[in-house]
Parts: structure tokens; sequence; C-alpha cells
């Protein structure tokens, strides 16, 4: 068994999300039980291609409670990935017992001579997957040992099938309803929470007390919004024009400093970097995950989906502007001449960058970003 520590300003961590992916690329079946689902979870992990490719092939069963943080987004999310993949079986979790709530994190994966077994803090939210600070444990299992796992998971799902609901269901869509509620009032109060600190809270507010006074509303994590971590002042933002390249310009290319400084890429091991296309309206793509490895052609290049389907510009490069808010991780505008932004990024780029290659490229603090496009999309709050 091995401990992980999941600390986005580590550049040496390892993502839960990563760890879940890879658990189940061998595959062919299994199973998980977590606490909180959100609509960003669902995303990076439930419609991950990795994930869809071993739904493919093999099936899973999953369990999520609806105690505080699942919301509505979330479990449409999961319904059109029920809809999408009929081999994942996704039900929800609401306790017998009235005082309990339901609050597992673990998920298991056969691959038909043993499998993985990962338990840990972290729920199925873009918060667990990736954000937040999360310990786990991965535990390799033989094929004894897995099949004596499924036999206690198929055990208690059997003897625990009363409290087992449908998506649909009266009493989860209450639920549901019931979290919206706690969450509006909050609002209404000026209470904010960031992190999933009440968790362990087992005594819900009453609903009068949600429509009335609120004064004696406990302090739940009822944030329905997966956010990326906002861009800080001592983050680091890299600006750089996009050389031609042949005719996958999409693949961009960089120098060795700033693809192994920057983007935190290895000559060694299999890492990954992790990019976030951010529109010029504000609202962010899929994730992008891409080998973060040299080559043996000593090409220091990533793909970026951005550039899809697009031709290079006759006049002028295209601005990369890459905003590191996490290990490894980055959020990204590709600015096409005659976009908003792009003026603005190649006059700072003109006053202050060196040659990189045969493009110009520097990395900037987001001061000096933001007073150069202070209307830039990159200053709102992000959501998944």
């Amino acid at each position: 068994m091995s401990l992980h520590i999941q600390d986005p300003s580590n550049p040496e961590s390892e993502y839960l999300v990563d760890v879940l992916l890879d658990a189940c690329s061998g595959a062919t079946a299994g199973g998980g039980a977590f606490a909180f689902l959100s609509a960003g979870g669902v995303q990076l992990l439930l419609k991950d291609k990795i994930f869809k490719d071993f739904l493919a092939r093999g099936r899973f069963d999953l369990l999520v409670g609806v105690d505080a943080i699942t919301d509505t987004a979330a479990i449409d999310a999961l319904t059109a990935v029920r809809r999408e993949n009929p081999s994942i079986s996704a039900r929800v979790f609401m306790p017998s017992h009235s005082r309990s709530i339901f609050h597992p994190k673990v998920a298991w994966f056969d691959a038909g001579d043993g499998g993985l077994l990962v338990t840990g803090s972290g729920n199925l939210t873009a918060g667990g997957l990736r954000w937040n600070i999360e310990a786990f444990s991965v535990e390799r299992l033989d094929a004894r040992s897995m099949a004596d796992l499924r036999l206690r998971w198929d055990e208690y799902l059997a003897r625990t099938a009363e409290c087992q609901l449908e998506t649909s269901d009266v009493r989860v869509v209450a639920l549901l309803e019931r979290n919206a509620d706690r969450r509006r009032a909050m609002r209404k109060a000026g209470v904010t929470a960031r992190r999933e600190e009440g968790e362990e809270s087992q005594q819900e507010p009453p609903m009068e007390a949600l429509k009335g006074e609120l004064i004696d509303l406990p302090v739940l994590d009822v944030q329905p919004e997966d956010e990326l971590p906002a861009i800080e002042l001592g983050a680091e933002i890299l600006v750089a024009e996009i050389p031609r390249a042949g005719s996958r310009w999409g693949q961009a290319n960089f120098d060795q400093e700033t693809f192994f400084g920057f983007f935190g890429a290895s000559r060694t091991f299999q890492r990954r970097a992790y990019f976030f296309h951010l529109r010029g309206d504000g609202t962010l793509g899929f994730q992008e995950v891409r080998p973060a490895v040299a080559v043996k052609s000593k090409n220091y290049r990533f793909e970026l989906e951005a550039a899809s389907g697009l031709a290079y510009p006759a006049d002028g490069r295209p601005i990369g502007v890459f905003a590191k808010v996490g290990a490894r991780t980055f959020v990204y505008m590709l600015l096409m001449p005659s976009q908003a932004g792009h003026q603005e990024m190649a006059s700072l780029l003109a006053r202050s960058a060196r040659l990189g290659g045969r493009a110009l490229r520097k990395i900037f603090s987001p001061h000096d970003v933001r007073a150069a496009w202070p209307l830039a999309p990159l200053w709102r709050r992000l959501t998944i």
C-alpha cells in the first residue's frame, strides 16, 4: 500500500483523478462510493476518454450521497453520462438511520488477475479530484484479495438495496431542493464556505430555519460550483507567440527552459500536464491532458485543443497566454491576431520579451498581465 498526498502547490504532486484513471485503464470492472458529487467531478473523471474506454469494455457501479454538496447540476451530469454509457450503474445512497450520512470515498478496479483499491479523503468533485489538499492510499490486490473485495462489495449492495435510489426518485429530488434552499439561505446571510469543512456535521438544519431566521444556521460547505483556483499574485503567466511549425501548428513548440521550467515536464518520468482552454466569453473547455515528458526527437511541445481546425493566420502570430494555477495545471487563452487581447499581449511582449527559438515569449506576473489587459477573462471566477 502506498500513501499519496494531493497538493496542487507541490510540483511533484499526484492528483487523485490521475490515479483513478490509471487504475481503470486496464480494468474490466469497477465500483466506487463517494459522499459528494459535482458536475465538475463528473467531467474530470466520468467524461474522460480513458474512463469512457473502460466503460466500453467493462462495468462500473457508483454510489453517491446527496446529504450536502451534491446539487441538481451534478445529478443531471451523472444522468447524461448514464444515458451515453449503459455500462455505468449509478444510484443515490440514502441511509436508513436518520442520524447517519453517507460518507465514503473509495473506488476499486478489477483487471482480472487482481486490481487496485483507492481509499482516501477526496470526493467525486473537482476539488476532491484536483484542487484540494487530499490524502489517499493505493493498494494493489492479487486475484484472491480482489475476489474477496468484490464479494464484500456485492454483499453490502444486496443488504442496503432499499437505501439505493434512482437519481430521479422523488426523495432524491427533495434532498437536492433542500441543498439548494440551504445555499440560497447562506448566500442571503452572507455566509460562504470555500472548503468541504462541513462534511462531518450530521445535524441538518430544519427547513423552517432555512426559510426564516438564519441566526443558528450551521456553516456547511454548500458551494454549488466547481471553480478553478484563482490566479494569485505570486502565480506565473507565460505569454508566448506560437510559431507556425509546419501544418500542425496546434502542437505548440517551446524552448527547453520553458518546457521543463514553466510547464514542469520531465526528462525521465512519465508526467502529465493539464490545460483548460479559456474562451473569450469566459467559459472553459474540457480538461486537456497532455504528456509532459521529453521525446527523443527533442521537440518540446504541447497540443492545444483550441487550435484544432484553425488555419494559421496569414498576418501575425497567434499568442498563447498560460496561467499556472496548480502543479502542471494551466488555464490558457489562444489569441488570434483579430481577437480581443491580442494587441495588448503583443505590445507587452514587444516591450520586454526575449526571443525563444523563433518566437517571443516571457513569463510575467499577474500584475503585469492585468495592467496590460485589465478586461481579460482570466480575472473572472472560472467554473468547470
